[in-house]
């Protein structure tokens, strides 16, 4: 499962002042930024355009996430059969249909991987608008080649199907979110910020429901299920041509501060939005070229934003979160439940997982993102703990009753921390000038991370490590609290160069509001530095 990715902080308007030394405040009001006060609402036309940009691709990413979960036994036997009839004397053995079936499954992580790495150069050639228009078409295609799978008797469409919807969310978890980022008030960048998570979450539900057998799950029903989302890719493509395109991309790319002037406007339901648009062109004073992949690593600050990042976009899919959406029926049934009830229980962990990340919208600009995803990574912990345990003891009737418990909480704890934070994070760990880049390998360590997870769980969970895997999830995710708690900063309401202040001190774990000194000269220095490199 996952989230998407969005690098836009904006630079602190006071960095630059001369002063022979300043003291940078790392507590979470920022108060070095006075106009950081100023709590912009939330406008119909901000919340049209943000539905806009989740419509066609995180409802896509939420979808394609549930949707092979619950039908999956009839997908194996139409799979079986279709071999069976090109070669009547072959009789396939079940992990040859096992493998196929994960290689559908996972293939859609492959082409996640593929369209997040291109997604910074089609963003910035095409914009936020223009990407997500183009990327429609590569949904439709997906969405009707899953759909004739069926009657033109082709497993291998509906694997090329499930490779190009994967393409579509790939690039749609990074243009998306960069869009909403970019078009919303800096107070609010956390909340509006985790819409995308819901939008995906929601509709990891919404595809458990429809993919029952008693819905559109059934042998000659399962590829409507599939070929369904070209719904949300028509309902994108009419809304975008109602809403603009992104405010700093018209004014940074475009060079176009009339039109920025004028969305922005329209965002913000107000004429006056000059302070925006100043702070904007203050940042393009600073940034006046973009980085490629190779300037991440040149500037020791900026690489080791990238460290915490890549973790963090490891710590949500490695949790074991994708191995309990893709194959929560088969984790069920091995906890003694029969196929029924672990497809109707099923439906529980997509509204648990809905409620708390709805939840987690409230908290996110109250508690934090660091503290929020300690308190997800820990919960994750002790739950797959007890879910181990509960998979070893089925046999024992009540036992079962706790492991689809530890399921539900494991979910919950997911959607509280990990699902949209290590996003949230990335987008705020780097400037203007890295943010393409740095959103390109962000989205490949997540989708490599997915696919890992789709193609390997299955035949570990049957076969190799059997109840064990579980086990393996716990450890990792002991690895990913320590690493949160060590070196991740709080980033919510900062600007970049605050954050880039803390990681330098080497002590996020420290209580957050200690007072750190540093030379005002050497400071600057150092950040116009990461900007020559370029």
């Amino acid at each position: 499962m996952n989230n998407a990715s969005s690098l836009t902080p904006l630079h602190d308007n006071h960095s630059h002042k001369s002063s022979d030394n300043i003291n940078v405040i790392t507590s979470e009001s920022n108060k070095d930024n006075p106009s950081n006060n100023k709590v912009q609402g939330i406008t119909s036309t901000l919340l049209l355009a943000v539905f806009a940009a989740i419509s066609g691709t995180s409802f896509h990413f939420g979808y394609a996430t549930g949707v092979m979960n619950s039908p999956q036994g009839v997908i194996q036997i139409f799979i079986r059969e279709i071999i069976h009839r090109r070669n009547s004397n072959s009789n396939p053995s079940e992990s040859t249909i096992t493998l196929i079936f994960s290689l559908a499954v996972s293939i859609f992580a492959v082409g996640g991987m593929i369209g997040g790495l291109c997604g910074g150069f089609l963003t910035d050639r095409f914009g936020r608008k223009g990407g997500m228009l183009l990327n429609n078409i590569i949904s439709f295609i997906a969405c009707i080649l899953m759909f004739i799978s069926k009657p033109r008797n082709s497993y291998e469409l509906l694997i090329v199907g499930r490779f190009l919807i994967g393409l579509s969310c790939g690039y749609g978890s990074s243009v998306a979110p960069t869009y909403i980022n970019e078009i919303s008030p800096r107070r609010l960048r956390g909340t509006l910020g985790v819409v995308f998570q819901l939008g995906v979450v929601t509709f990891i539900f919404i595809s458990q429901g429809i993919s029952l057998h008693s819905v559109l799950g059934s042998t000659h029903t399962w590829h409507y299920a599939l070929g369904l989302p070209i719904v949300f890719s028509i309902i994108q493509v009419i809304l975008l041509f109602i809403v603009p395109e992104s405010p700093k991309y018209l004014l940074l790319k475009k060079n176009d501060s009339k039109g920025a002037e004028k969305a922005l406007q329209w965002f913000r339901r107000q004429s006056n939005v000059q302070e925006e648009i100043t702070e904007m062109e203050e940042e393009q004073n600073n940034q006046q070229h973009s980085a490629g992949i190779i300037s991440l690593f040149r500037t020791p600050i900026v690489r080791w934003a990238l460290f915490i990042t890549v973790f963090l976009q490891l710590s949500q899919q490695l949790s074991g979160i994708n191995a309990v959406f893709y194959y929560s029926t088969v984790i069920l049934q091995a906890a003694g439940f029969n196929k029924e009830i672990a497809e109707y229980t099923n439906l529980s962990l997509g509204g648990a997982n809905i409620l708390v990340t709805i939840l987690s919208i409230f908290l996110m600009d109250r508690v934090g993102r660091r503290l929020l995803h300690l308190i997800g990574l820990g919960g994750m912990i002790i739950t797959s703990l007890i879910l181990f345990i509960s998979l070893l003891l089925q046999s024992i009737n009540v036992w079962n009753k706790i492991s689809l418990a530890m399921t539900i909480l494991f979910v919950c704890f997911f959607a509280i921390g990990p699902g949209s934070i290590p996003w949230l994070i990335t987008a705020e760990l780097f400037n203007q000038a890295y943010r393409v880049p740095a959103s390109s390998i962000a989205v490949l360590v997540n989708w490599s991370a997915n696919f890992a997870v789709g193609l390997g769980f299955k035949p570990l969970f049957t076969g190799a490590l059997d109840k064990y895997t579980f086990l393996l999830f716990t450890g990792l995710l002991v690895i990913f609290f320590l690493l949160t708690f060590f070196f991740v900063p709080e980033t919510k309401a900062k600007t970049v160069d605050n954050i880039y202040a803390e990681l330098r001190t080497g002590q996020v774990w420290r209580r957050r509001f200690h007072i750190y000194h540093f030379n005002n000269e050497d400071y600057n220095t150092e950040h116009q530095h990461s900007l020559t490199t370029i």
